[in-house]
C-alpha cells in the first residue's frame, strides 16, 4: 500500500514539473507577448511620424511654389516699373522737343 502510495505521488510530482514547466513556458509567451506590443506601439509611432514627414514634404512643396510665385511677382513689378518708364516717355520727349523748338 505504501508503495501505490509513493508512485501516485511520484506520478503527482512529474504532472506538478510539467505544470511548472508549462507555466514557465506561459510567461515566457506573456513577456514575447508585451514586447509584441511595445513593437506594434513603435511601428504606430513610426506611421504617424511618416505621415508628419509626408505633410512636411507637401508643405516644402507650397513653400517653392510660393518662392516661384514671388519670382514671378518680382518680375512683374519690374515690368510695371518699364511700363510706367515707357508711359512716361512721350511727354518727356513732348517736354524735350517743345524745349529744343523754344527761342532763347
Amino acid at each position: 500500500k505504501l508503495s501505490l502510495i509513493l508512485t501516485e505521488l511520484l506520478r503527482l510530482s512529474l504532472m506538478l514539473t510539467e505544470l511548472l514547466k508549462l507555466s514557465l513556458m506561459l510567461t515566457e509567451l506573456l513577456k514575447l507577448s508585451l514586447i509584441l506590443t511595445e513593437l506594434l506601439k513603435l511601428s504606430l509611432m513610426l506611421t504617424e511620424l511618416l505621415k508628419l514627414s509626408l505633410m512636411l514634404t507637401e508643405l516644402l512643396q507650397l513653400s517653392l511654389i510660393l518662392t516661384e510665385l514671388l519670382k514671378l511677382s518680382l518680375i512683374l513689378t519690374e515690368f510695371l516699373n518699364i511700363s510706367l518708364l515707357l508711359t512716361a516717355l512721350p511727354k518727356h520727349t513732348l517736354n524735350l522737343t517743345a524745349f529744343m523748338h523754344h527761342p532763347i
